[in-house]
């Protein structure tokens, strides 16, 4: 009886298959981290010369903040497109789509910085807007399609750290140029090699990404998927599922909302750096805890811990980010507040994906940052509103989102950890 069960064991582990990494996935991921950080390039070109930009084409503020506003609109509708493409068309093209789209669309823009004309910029920049999804959605599938189980979440991290990487490259050179060489000059300059290096990132990633290796990284790669929008409605039976898609929905919704808004929120006069500095370090932290957080996350095998901590976070840091009026102190909380909370970005969705297994990486990693991008919208639909009728009334705002943050904390404490939904191979 014991050779017998001693046999069936030894059949077992000559049944189980055998998981491959290949060092080409770096390449890959890097390329799809050059796609997804033109797309936030591309959206927040002018977002911190505004005044300029709007002298430059002869229209108001609003105009120039319409150009960025549209990238949150557009994600609304067109996120399930992008979830059922990348699923039917496979990782390479259905991503592809919105890699052409800001490559293409996001050079054109020359054209109309070459004639003065808003409208024309403004067509360009709603086309590169409905290609951002198709790019942002991809990052969690790319990390199952390519990467061994114990890199994962880093694999996101990196994809999240390269959309911060493109926030913080454009607000921070189109401010600098227009301080060196002039508003005009620096307007054209900017939207020429922004523009190039879209159009290089598009070139290069047709050329070299593949749609997956020869063989699976992990045991997530290996199992059947389900189309995106037969499995949709079966995620949301899930309790962890929901409980993290409302924790996206409170907790990063609220994230968006205030960082979309710095110098509103706080009053910063035209011109002050403050508002920069803020925004930097929000970035800086963000790019930092991205990696740490995700390479921690997958040495332990743990999510609900990272989540809990990133909300927590949220709880605390923001009433001291507002009601704090000295600088340093803000600047301390501006890293923090991005080194943690940006950080729920690659572990979620990554969570997201492996406790919706076998369906589509794409379609939770879409629903969250679509979750999200609502409620931002929302969000900062009540700061601006109140900021219109009395400004001395934003604080409540902010006391509503810290609530927010800690409704979303207690939501993380009932979930169940990554062991309870892993995949065993078989």
């Amino acid at each position: 009886m014991a050779q017998n069960n001693e046999s069936e064991i030894k059949v077992m582990k000559t049944n189980e298959p055998e998981f491959k990494a290949y060092k080409y996935r770096w390449l890959v991921l890097i390329l799809f981290m050059f796609a997804g950080a033109m797309t936030q390039v591309i959206w927040v070109t002018y977002g911190v010369i505004v005044d300029e930009t709007a002298g430059f084409f002869g229209v108001s503020e609003i105009a120039i903040l319409v150009l960025a506003l549209i990238f949150m609109v557009a994600y609304v509708p067109v996120n399930f497109l992008a979830c059922w493409a990348i699923d039917k068309f496979g990782l390479k093209w259905g991503t592809g789509i919105g890699v052409i789209f800001t490559g293409v669309f996001g050079f054109c823009r020359v054209f109309a910085i070459i004639t003065k004309n808003y409208a024309l910029l403004l067509v360009f920049q709603i086309l590169t807007a409905i290609g951002q999804p198709f790019v942002l959605n991809s990052f969690t599938k790319l990390a199952a399609a390519w990467f061994p189980e114990q890199e994962k979440t880093l694999a996101s991290g990196l994809g999240t750290m390269s959309m911060l990487l493109g926030v913080l490259t454009a607000f921070l050179i189109p401010p600098l140029l227009v301080q060196k060489i002039g508003v005009d000059l620096a307007i054209s300059w900017v939207t020429w090699s922004f523009g190039i290096a879209a159009l290089i990132s598009m070139i290069l990633y047709l050329i070299f990404v593949r749609d997956k290796p020869p063989t699976p990284p992990n045991a997530y790669s290996d199992k059947s998927k389900t189309l995106a929008l037969k499995g949709t409605r079966s995620m949301f039976k899930k309790r962890d599922f929901n409980l993290l898609f409302t924790i996206f929905l409170l907790g990063f919704g609220s994230f968006n909302a205030i960082s979309a808004v710095i110098d509103v929120i706080f009053s910063y006069p035209i011109g002050d750096p403050r508002p920069g500095i803020i925004g930097s370090l929000i970035v800086g932290g963000g790019i930092i805890g991205a990696v740490i957080i995700s390479a921690l996350s997958d040495h332990f095998r743990k999510r609900k811990l990272f989540i809990i901590i990133a909300m927590g976070a949220g709880t605390i840091l923001l009433p001291l980010f507002y009601f704090i009026n000295i600088d340093v102190s803000r600047y301390i909380t501006s890293f923090f507040s991005g080194f943690f909370l940006i950080s729920l970005l690659p572990v979620g969705l990554t969570y997201a994906a492996e406790m919706t297994h076998p369906l589509p990486e794409e379609t939770s990693n879409g629903l969250m940052m679509w979750i999200g991008q609502v409620s931002g919208i929302v969000l900062l639909g009540c700061i601006m509103v109140t900021e219109a009728l009395n400004a001395d009334f934003i604080y409540i705002n902010f006391i509503i989102m810290t609530v927010l943050f800690a409704i979303s904390t207690v939501l993380a404490i009932f979930m169940k950890d990554l062991d309870a939904h892993v995949i065993k191979a078989s």
